[in-house]
């Protein structure tokens, strides 16, 4: 009978090699993943694209041979979302909203950006403060790759103003509106068609004007994202150098009396 082979104690050597080899490994992986960054915002985009292009298709009667159509443009167009909306307004102004400078409220068919007083205007004046414009460049952004109709709606407190350049709170609210579109439209980068400004004074108190604090919290511009009734008119859409989309730009104008439209009376 053959001497039995003795083995030494403990595991083999190898195993110390094997072991830092997975540590590596494991190390090199967690460093990947903590590299790695996901866009929440854009990632619900491309899923709702997706979920188009590849859902159940349904049944439907069809009276005429079918026409071809554009699927990519069909598919991928982009959609009023109010989830993508928020994100994006979170994501680019973190500081702002932490430091509660602005609010953002999201409802069922918009969202909605309130700028507070101390960003925005002095007391009865129509004049921007130096530290909006910053805040108006990144809600600028924001504009720029989403889709959907803006309103920027003035707002005052009850306090009756009575100047030479605004003879009532109408005015002055209509007038601050007016100002935060011109800036949100100055780069060109944004299609006029999608902006409208609109003042509405004091009608439309968010609280109470019985203290200097509520009145304050009355004195605010809102910049509302909002789904259009048409949203293939309302698309982000590239901008020519004059500031017009492609699809806006006018036709070249008639060079004989024949070919110039005939005016109605």
């Amino acid at each position: 009978m053959g001497k039995k082979c003795e083995c030494p104690p403990g595991a083999p050597k190898w195993m110390v090699t094997f072991g830092d080899l997975m540590s590596l490994l494991l190390c090199f992986f967690v460093l990947l993943l903590s590299f790695s960054t996901m866009d929440p915002a854009m990632y619900k985009e491309v899923s709702g694209s997706l979920k188009n292009a590849f859902g159940v298709q349904r049944d439907e009667i069809v009276y005429e041979i079918p026409k071809g159509i554009d699927v990519v443009s069909r598919d991928f167009t982009p959609i009023f979302n109010v989830d993508v909306v928020l994100e994006k307004i979170k994501s680019a102004l973190r500081l702002e909203l932490l430091k509660g400078e602005i609010q953002v409220e999201a409802l069922k068919d918009r969202v909605i950006l309130r700028l507070n007083d101390d960003v925005t205007f002095k007391p009865g004046s129509a004049n921007l403060v130096p530290q909006a414009l910053p805040i108006l460049d990144k809600i600028r952004e924001v504009i720029e790759v989403v889709p959907g109709e803006i309103l920027v709606a003035g707002h005052t407190d009850d306090t009756p103003i009575h100047t030479d350049r605004f003879p009532s709170n109408w005015a002055l609210s209509a007038m601050r509106a007016c100002t935060v579109v011109d800036v949100l439209l100055a780069p060109g980068t944004i299609s006029k068609r999608r902006m409208a400004a609109v003042g509405y004074g004091d009608s439309r108190p968010r609280v109470p004007n019985d203290s200097p604090e509520n009145k304050k919290k009355n004195r605010r511009v809102e910049i509302i994202f909002m789904q259009p009734p048409h949203p293939e008119e309302f698309q982000v859409t590239p901008v020519d150098e004059k500031g017009l989309p492609e699809q806006e730009l006018l036709p070249p104008p008639p060079t004989s009396m024949k070919e110039r439209p005939e005016r109605g009376v």
